[in-house]
């Protein structure tokens, strides 16, 4: 009976002391990762998941990311910028893994999966984009930061070889015969990667929506068409021309976005379309590289210029999200002066937050002043049909590559128009 007793106690005490090891162990139990590091479990800390394509200043979302955490301890954003955002989002959509925020487009907001942000009220601090082909007029978009798109220009190179950035299509062809015989290419060209091709025709947009701002609206209408508006072969011809007369015509499709902003940042190229955001990652390359921005000429008349600015970066929080109240705890730091300061100073363009500061390089100043005088068009091709974009893309390109002629790239994009809108 001793022998049991005592055997019965050692075993009460044993489980006694187990209990008070795990008792007081409890609030710093760990377990391992997937890597097989060992990471604190913390239930009161949240993760938010915010994706975007954006490759320029990746330091904004870092700095933006850790301004958020000091204010708010216990949650962590997590930023990331896929190359190829679309099929990366497919596949997390694929694996239910949406991110809690990202940039989403239209077509998401008519299938209800993002969040309604209409009567937020961080809403009211942020100059609001809305989109014709949105079913309601609920707010899905919140917007963080606006740029200029045209003609991106180093200025040394200019200087070096005495001339002026063109305004005419007449200055541009002297432009391009002097550089050419100092072989240096006229624009830097990224085509290889596909929607760098669609860019060089956004600058001319003017063209054609200078004049008739409401073209979009007149075609879904059938009022009107691509193949009897004549200025869009203007916008195709000059895009071709990028090509075969004033781009680094051998390299062009072998040169991606990344490669050919190098190409501007060291001189082997004047000038660059694109939209404003490349500034910082140009800069990267050669930060002593002084930059101006200039609309891109389609005629022979300077006073037709105008440049396309608009909100171009804009995130959605994901209706499934599992922190929906963090998510927009996040968006409203955002629309705070603070964050507008730290997006501004970081990718050197324009925040969409109401009394942000001014951008100071010389790119956002020129844009600017061509905002201020009017000279300014918005992005047309946001309120194109869902789904039309990818394919005029693919159709430009083939014409911008003589695979087809004028007559059936304006066929076939009357044909894509009609039947992404009957969607």
């Amino acid at each position: 009976m001793k022998g049991n007793l005592s055997m019965k106690k050692y075993v009460y005490l044993i489980l006694m002391i187990m209990w008070i090891l795990v008792f007081t162990a409890g609030c710093s139990f760990s377990f391992s990762g997937a890597d097989g590091s060992s990471e604190s479990a913390a239930p009161d800390q949240i993760d938010l998941y915010v994706m975007h394509g954006r490759q320029e200043a990746p330091q904004a979302y870092t700095k933006l990311a850790d301004a958020f955490h000091k204010k708010y301890p216990n949650i962590t954003v997590h930023y990331e910028t896929p190359s190829n955002f679309d099929l990366t989002m497919q596949n997390r959509r694929a694996q239910n893994r949406t991110p809690d925020i990202y940039s989403a487009t239209t077509i998401e907001a008519n299938a209800g999966i993002l969040m309604d942000l209409t009567d937020e009220p961080f809403m009211k601090n942020v100059k609001k984009v809305t989109f014709d082909t949105v079913k309601d007029n609920r707010d899905y978009f919140f917007p963080i930061g606006y740029s200029g798109v045209g003609v991106i220009y180093n200025k040394a190179v200019f200087s070096e070889n005495n001339l002026t950035p063109p305004r005419t299509l007449s200055e541009l062809t002297n432009v391009q015969q002097v550089l050419a015989s100092k072989n240096i290419a006229t624009f830097a060209l990224g085509y290889k990667d596909l929607w760098v091709g669609h860019f060089s025709l956004r600058p001319a947009f003017y063209a054609v929506y200078g004049s008739y701002p409401d073209w979009n609206q007149k075609r879904s209408r059938g009022e009107v068409s691509f193949s009897d508006t004549p200025e869009w072969q203007l916008i195709a011809d000059v895009a071709k021309n990028y090509v075969y007369a004033y781009g680094n015509t051998d390299t062009a499709f072998e040169v991606g976005y990344m490669d050919a902003c190098s190409m501007l940042a060291n001189g082997e190229a004047a000038m660059m379309l694109q939209g404003s955001w490349a500034t910082s990652l140009i800069q990267t390359y050669n930060p002593d590289t002084e930059l101006g921005f200039i609309p891109l000429p389609v005629s022979d008349d300077p006073n037709r210029s105008k440049i396309s600015y608009y909100c171009d970066y804009y995130l959605s929080i994901s209706a499934d999200t599992k922190h929906p109240k963090e998510a927009k705890l996040y968006l409203d730091f955002l629309s705070t002066q603070e964050a507008a300061k730290i997006y501004v100073d970081s990718t050197k363009t324009f925040s969409s937050v109401i009394g942000a500061p001014i951008p100071e390089d010389p790119v956002s100043k020129d844009i600017e002043k061509y905002v201020d005088k009017n000279q300014y068009i918005d992005d047309p091709s946001g309120t194109w049909p869902n789904r039309f974009y990818k394919n005029a893309e693919k159709y430009f390109m083939e014409y911008i590559l003589d695979g087809m002629d004028y007559q059936e790239l304006t066929k076939l994009l009357d044909k894509e128009w009609d039947t992404c809108s009957d969607k």
